[in-house]
């Protein structure tokens, strides 16, 4: 079993032209909504966050912190809810309609939810325990050796984390395509479907992510020169979240139709008498 990437891409491409309506809601559900939710909450403004960095001691949030923490813990289940919606109505043999699916995804969305925040929070915790293990005095003291030192060492693990997500891209698919609410048995999967392909998903996830994160960094340039130079909620201001929406809903697409179309590369070919029975 092997992954072409190139087939992956035309399945991805093939997908959106033929499910473009279904793809339209789940943005709006999966991105719309949670920006909205997350525009509610000042602690999520650019303004607020450039406030706070120029003169953290003059600025403040008020409220506690359990407010914006209950926020985000809904707006990742809306976002996972949705995701394995998406997958479940673009993969499916047979759909059930909208409801049917937003209803599979919100289930199966917070279990998918929770083994990748398990996944995370436990490489994160192996990742740290060497820089524990320095000590405080060490590390806020550290010369210049050091420092690059731990640079490099934090570089590393970030690109073992880009690895090990490549070869679990597959699990939200798996899920959402057979209908399924246990993750366990997608992620095992996963991992066994991208056995062969795993540097080509690696790198092809760098390259994937390269122009998002540029995009991402000019927006924050731009937006942060228009808060600076605009009075808050002018009509530039507005415009910039427009951009903020479709960037976001840009990779959302990108999070949906490429694990999709890999899924669908990833399926062994059917054989003769499959074809002709």
């Amino acid at each position: 079993m092997d992954i072409e990437i190139r087939r992956g891409l035309a399945e991805a491409r093939a997908l959106a032209g033929e499910h473009r309506n279904v793809l339209a809601a789940y943005v709006a559900l999966g991105v719309i909504v949670p920006f909205l939710l997350l525009s509610s909450e000042p602690i999520f403004s650019l303004r607020t966050v450039m406030a706070i960095l120029s003169d953290p001691w003059t600025y403040r949030v008020g409220g506690s912190i359990t407010g914006p923490l209950y926020l985000l813990g809904i707006v990742g289940v809306i976002v996972a809810g949705a995701m394995l919606a998406a997958w479940n109505g673009i993969l499916a043999d047979l759909r059930e309609g909208l409801l049917s699916e937003i209803m599979y995804g919100m289930v199966a969305g917070v279990a998918y939810l929770l083994v990748n925040l398990v996944l995370g929070i436990g490489f994160g915790l192996i990742a740290a325990l060497p820089l524990f293990a320095l000590g405080p005095d060490v590390l806020l003291g550290r010369s210049g050796a050091l420092s690059i030192g731990i640079d490099i060492y934090r570089l590393l693990f970030s690109l073992v984390g880009s690895w090990i997500a490549a070869r679990f891209c597959l699990a939200g698919a798996i899920m959402g395509g057979r209908g399924k609410l246990e993750p366990v048995a997608a992620f095992i999967e996963s991992w066994q479907r991208t056995r062969t392909a795993h540097w080509r998903l690696f790198g092809f996830y760098l390259l994937y992510g390269l122009p998002f994160g540029i995009a991402a960094g000019a927006l924050v340039v731009v937006h942060g020169m228009v808060i600076l130079n605009n009075a808050p909620g002018g009509l530039i201001e507005t415009l910039m979240s427009f951009g903020w929406v479709l960037l976001f809903a840009l990779y959302f697409l990108g999070q949906i139709l490429i694990p999709a179309g890999l899924y669908r590369a990833s399926e062994p070919a059917a054989t003769a008498s499959e074809v002709f029975a």
